[in-house]
């Protein structure tokens, strides 16, 4: 007894040469969600300047934006520098660590240096004392 005759031709349906093409798509997803990595992006345009230092910067740090404008961003959001005292303290309240509580400034490399130091000096006189300043990454002078 057959169960299967001998003349039963398979429909040739057209979706069965896409199958492969899928699969690569699909492959190929996964090594790009793998692969890459997926990084937060600043509220605004920033070219710090270029250092050699190699320096660990704690990820967790609260960031200060400085751009080529001199306009501050704290959190994504523009603020005033007279403005910038609250939300610090704020946030230095907030930290479970207060120890480890550190501020980091990314300013413009075209700022000048007088507008930066004003904003340090309003994060000292606020009371914080761990600021790092963050560069990117030059080349070795010899």
């Amino acid at each position: 007894m057959k169960l299967v005759a001998e003349n039963t031709h398979r429909k040739d349906n057209g979706d069965d040469q896409l199958i492969p093409l899928i699969n690569i798509v699909f492959l190929m997803l996964i090594f790009f969600m793998v692969a890459g990595q997926i990084s937060k992006s600043d509220a605004t345009f920033i070219s710090p300047p270029e250092s050699i230092s190699e320096a660990y910067v704690d990820d967790e740090a609260l960031q200060i934006l400085l751009d080529a404008e001199k306009q501050l961003w704290l959190n994504g959001e523009q603020i005033a520098l007279d403005d910038l005292d609250a939300p610090l303290i704020a946030a230095f309240e907030q930290v479970e660590n207060p120890d480890n509580f550190s501020l980091a400034i990314k300013a413009d490399g075209d700022v000048p240096v007088e507008a930066l130091q004003a904003l340090m000096q309003r994060i000292k006189a606020a009371g914080f004392r761990r600021i790092t300043l963050l560069t990117q990454p030059g080349e070795e002078q010899q």
